[in-house]
C-alpha cells in the first residue's frame, strides 16, 4: 500500500474549493489528470473529469515541468509493470505452442511450427539464398574483367585482388 502525503496550498476562489498539493508538487486535479492520461483517456475527457479546460490539460502536459516529470515517471513504471506481466506470459505461450505442435491436427501443428520459427528468427535464416541469374553472373564476371584491365592499364581507382579471390 502506497501512502501519499498531501499539503494544503490554499483556496480556489473561482470554484470555492480547497487546493491540495501532493508532495511531488501536483494538485489533486493534476494527479487525477495523470491517472486518466495513463488510462488512455482523451484530453477533452480528462478536462471534463478534472473540471478544468482542455487548454489547461494541454498546458500541464507540455509546459508544467512537475506534471511532465510525474507523468514520465509513472509511464515508465507502467511500462515496466507491463513488461514484467508479458515476461510472465512467455513461458505459458511457449507451453501452448508446444502442446499445439504435439497434440493438434496436422494443419494446427504446421501453423504452430511456422509461428515458432517466425518468432525465433530462424525461418528467415534457414531460407535458401536465391541463385544468381545468368545476367547477374555475366555482369559480375564482366565487372571483374574490366577491373583487371583497368589495373593493367594503370587507371586510378582500380585495385587488383590478391590471387585466389
Amino acid at each position: 500500500m502506497t501512502v501519499q502525503m498531501f499539503y494544503y496550498q490554499g483556496m480556489d476562489k473561482k470554484n470555492k474549493t480547497m487546493i491540495v498539493m501532493s508532495e511531488n508538487g501536483l494538485t489533486d486535479k493534476q494527479e487525477l489528470a495523470v491517472e486518466l492520461m495513463l488510462a488512455g483517456m482523451s484530453d477533452g475527457d480528462i478536462a471534463e473529469r478534472a473540471r478544468v479546460s482542455r487548454k489547461t490539460i494541454n498546458t500541464w502536459r507540455n509546459q508544467n515541468e512537475d506534471f511532465r516529470a510525474v507523468l514520465a515517471k509513472r509511464r515508465k513504471a507502467t511500462r515496466e509493470r507491463h513488461q514484467d506481466e508479458l515476461s510472465g506470459l512467455v513461458s505459458e505461450a511457449i507451453g501452448v505452442m508446444r502442446e499445439a505442435m504435439q497434440e493438434g491436427d496436422i494443419v494446427t501443428r504446421l501453423r504452430a511450427a511456422q509461428a515458432v520459427l517466425r518468432t525465433s528468427g530462424l525461418q528467415a535464416s534457414m531460407q535458401a539464398e536465391k541463385p544468381a541469374s545468368r545476367e547477374e553472373i555475366i555482369s559480375e564476371f564482366l565487372s571483374e574483367a574490366i577491373g583487371e584491365v583497368a589495373l593493367d592499364l594503370g587507371i586510378n581507382g582500380a585495385k587488383r585482388l590478391p590471387d585466389g579471390e
